[in-house]
């Protein structure tokens, strides 16, 4: 500490409700950060206390209580509403019942001076038995003490697992992202912002959804074990407990908090494990349906597809066009691009599959237990023809700027490849059969031929769409 330039403005959010006693400690700590003051601003979003929070006498220099919004309640709520009123391009989030070290501030914030993407976050411990006094609280913060005073604190059980499992992240899997705790962290406002922000809806497990959005759009994460922060006060069931109580809550926004007995409700919007991704243009309908529903069909993962084609087009395709627009239009699962997605953000994978390959029910999940298995940023499916499927890894892809034809070897080299060869099954549908008296690319029919050969095709997918909608059930 001491040997940076501290640049970076900094905004100390903290979600506070009923906890006057606490809150006044926490401040009393945050008036002898080493951090220069004047780069920090401190708010209380005030989460609807009863007697409204008050400021001490003892706070730093630039502080301020908001008040939540109305249309919320809750840490997630508190927490998105403070870090939009705020200013800093650091945001750095800390529960009010904390005790910090004099240098917490800096010690967090060199990882974003230093990166861009990084997410550092402190070594929290429990001092399960100690209540002091706001007014004394600030003592042994001055004089460097905090760390003698509980030499016996234990530390999360959870969250000291899975960093003793992956060497403090060094060896980091699809599950490090539950390694993101709110209660002390810090993050520049850019990622924060390009990741979506944290969810003001949720009521539990904001934290965990927020960090596994960052993981999937490539941030760092930084456990740093010079900072230290000690939750003061008995531990909650939701800070110790197995993560089963959140996955239920965030079942339908992350797949891994999924469990695999839980079928998909009619209706329900959830983010994939894979987001697959099929080049429509040009291709007659009955080659798309094919190769579209086969993936839909998928077993043992969620598939969702988005469909890339000039859906506005009005070329000689525009009548196979319509026909694929109106089966797919009532099926929640497939979407329409103009353009292919870089990524498969929020999902962990993004699938690019040629038009004419055909998958079985297992491919897609057989593609990513490899990748899970191999922890790869890339899995091929090796054909003998040219045309192969790729599995790609979300936040490998995130995490690399390289051009599209130079993007395998670039995720590769960081995150490895893994290659298939004859272990899932495939199915050739180029010998799909096209209208023969249609070709693509050939000169446009007059309006009454496309009538006449595309009417009964698309009067029979825009009646199935139809009772597909009458289906949905109805929102009040």
């Amino acid at each position: 500490m001491g040997s940076w330039t501290p640049g970076p403005t900094v905004s100390i959010v903290i979600p506070a409700r009923n906890n006057q006693r606490q809150l006044d400690r926490l401040l009393a700590c945050l008036t002898h950060q080493t951090y220069p003051a004047h780069l920090m601003e401190v708010v209380v979003v005030d989460d609807h206390s009863t007697p409204r929070l008050r400021l001490p006498d003892r706070r730093p220099h630039r502080c301020r209580i908001e008040p939540a919004p109305p249309d919320g309640w809750g840490p997630g709520h508190a927490r998105a509403h403070g870090s939009r009123i705020s200013s800093g391009e650091v945001l750095c989030w800390l529960d009010p019942d904390l005790l910090v070290e004099a240098t917490l501030i800096e010690t967090l914030v060199r990882w974003q001076h230093t990166h861009s993407h990084a997410v550092s976050f402190a070594d929290l411990r429990y001092a399960l038995d100690h209540d002091p006094d706001p007014v004394d609280a600030a003592d042994p913060v001055v004089a460097r003490t905090l760390r003698r005073r509980f030499p016996d604190a234990p530390p999360h059980p959870r969250i000291a697992r899975l960093l003793a499992r992956t060497n403090d992240l060094r060896d980091a899997d699809s599950l490090s992202y539950q390694a993101f705790v709110g209660a002390c962290v810090t993050m520049s406002r850019a990622l924060y912002e390009s990741a979506g922000g944290v969810n003001p809806a949720l009521t539990l497990g904001h934290d965990t959804e927020l960090g596994y959005r960052l993981w999937q759009h490539g941030a760092i994460f930084i456990p740093d074990r010079e900072a230290r922060a000690w939750h003061v006060g008995s531990a909650t069931a939701t800070r110790t407990r197995v993560p089963g109580l959140r996955s239920d809550a965030l079942s339908t926004l992350v797949p891994y908090a999924r469990p695999a007995y839980r079928p998909r409700r009619r209706g329900e919007h959830r983010v994939p494990m894979v987001l697959a991704v099929v080049d429509a243009a040009q291709h007659p309908y009955e080659l798309v349906r094919a190769c579209v529903d086969r993936l839909l069909a998928s077993t043992g993962v969620e598939v969702d597809v988005v469909l890339v084609a000039d859906w506005d087009t009005e070329a000689d395709w525009w009548v196979e066009a319509r026909l694929i627009q109106a089966h797919y239009l009532a099926e929640p699962r497939v979407r329409f691009a103009s353009h292919p997605p870089r990524t498969g953000f929020p999902a962990p994978y993004l699938l690019r599959v040629p038009v004419t390959c055909g998958v079985a029910p297992r491919t897609v999940a057989q593609l990513v237990d490899r990748a899970e298995w191999a922890n790869a940023g890339v899995v091929e499916l090796v054909h003998d023809t040219p045309q192969q499927l790729t599995l790609w890894r979300t936040r490998a892809l995130a995490r690399t700027a390289a051009e599209p034809d130079d993007l395998s070897t670039a995720v590769a080299a960081i995150h490895g490849r893994y290659r298939m060869q004859g272990r899932a099954d495939t199915v050739d549908l180029s010998a799909i059969a096209v209208p023969h008296d249609w070709g693509i690319g050939a000169r446009r029919p007059r309006p009454l031929t496309l009538l006449r050969h595309g009417w009964n095709r698309l009067a029979a997918v825009w009646h199935r769409s139809r009772d597909a909608v009458r289906r949905r059930p109805r929102e009040h």
